[in-house]
């Protein structure tokens, strides 16, 4: 009798049996996200919330999902940070709300000064409600698939050389801002505002390019900028926002299973989570900057409320501008400062 059949046969099988064992392994094969980020790896915001949220995505997915994370804007410089998600050249991203000029004014507003919103979950949770009750808002945001919004803390103004505690005091300062928001603020309060880039702002500190900056006290730590800098004034001065995108096509593409963990870690979830740890290490950082001789400054009562005064019209007029343009802007301040109080 001839055996080649069934030689054949156990050949066949063995590959049949053998397709059955390895597709597991081959299906197990993660699903590759690249994660783009202005910041560089030790930042305080990655180690505290980003690299957090990182493993969680990928321990709640069993694994499935792989998030390559690119620092320090390596795959888009800032102001190509949003739309280098829409075209698919990063899947997800974090990225500067300013860096675009004039492609988010209405969510701009909540880089206005003294909204009453001191610390990152408070402005940040105000942001997200915007984003979901006004639609003119969220068509700023067409293109991507919208994970989360967020804030800094409260702004403050730090300062190389001179102690600031008067408005006589920054006569003359050159004081670097976030965008044209911010622009309009130094010059309603008297001081020079320079626009420059924040990888470049230690040496600009360090060479008195620029004799200080409108940012987060954590920055003094996270930046290092607490190196060259010795005075912190204690003044609202809006707060800087922030996106985290999807590209669409990359969100489609993935499971129903992957796609539910990414929801539970993002939109109102993420706010909070962001909010919490973004405040925590401002205020450890508060305290490292003091324990390292930084001075804090708080202005007295009359001269607190000359600042007040000066910074009032840059709310209305901005919001004034956008009505202008078709837009709410009335109303968004509005909504804004009614959730502050």
């Amino acid at each position: 009798m001839n055996s080649t059949p069934k030689k054949l046969a156990v050949i066949v099988a063995v590959m049949v049996a053998g397709m059955f064992f390895f597709a597991p392994l081959a299906s197990a094969k993660p699903l590759e996200l690249s994660l783009s980020l202005v910041t560089p790896p030790k930042h305080l915001r990655n180690i505290n919330v980003i690299n957090p949220w990182v493993k969680m995505i990928e321990e709640r997915t069993g694994g499935k999902v792989k998030m390559t994370v690119y620092y320090a804007a390596a795959l888009a410089p800032p102001p190509q940070t949003f739309e280098s998600t829409v075209s698919g050249v990063a899947d997800i991203s974090e990225g500067l709300v300013y860096a675009t000029p004039g492609r988010f004014p209405l969510t701009e507003t909540v880089m206005l000064p003294e909204l009453g919103l001191e610390t990152s979950l408070s402005c940040s949770k105000a942001l997200w409600q915007l984003y979901q009750t006004v639609p003119e808002l969220q068509k700023e945001w067409q293109g991507v698939k919208m994970l989360w919004l967020h804030t800094t803390p409260g702004i403050k103004l730090i300062t190389r050389k001179k102690p600031v505690r008067s408005l006589e005091d920054l006569k003359g300062l050159k004081i670097r801002v976030s965008g044209a928001t911010a622009v309009k603020m130094g010059k309603a309060l008297g001081f020079t505002p320079v626009s420059m880039g924040i990888g470049d702002l230690y040496l600009g500190l360090e060479k008195g390019v620029i004799d200080g900056v409108a940012l987060p006290s954590e920055i003094l730590v996270s930046r290092r900028l607490g190196e060259v800098t010795k005075y912190v004034t204690d003044i609202d001065l809006g707060h800087d926002a922030f996106f985290v995108v999807m590209n669409e096509n990359s969100w489609k593409g993935l499971p129903d299973d992957v796609k539910k963990v990414i929801e539970e870690l993002s939109g109102e979830w993420a706010v909070e989570f962001t909010g919490k740890a973004w405040d925590k290490f401002d205020q450890e950082a508060v305290g490292k900057n003091k324990a390292s001789g930084i001075e804090y400054i708080e202005l007295e009562a009359a001269e607190k409320a000359k600042w007040k005064n000066l910074l009032a019209p840059v709310k209305g007029e901005y919001a004034a501008e956008l009505d202008a343009k078709g837009l709410p802007g009335k109303k968004v301040l509005s909504d804004i400062q009614k959730m502050a109080h």
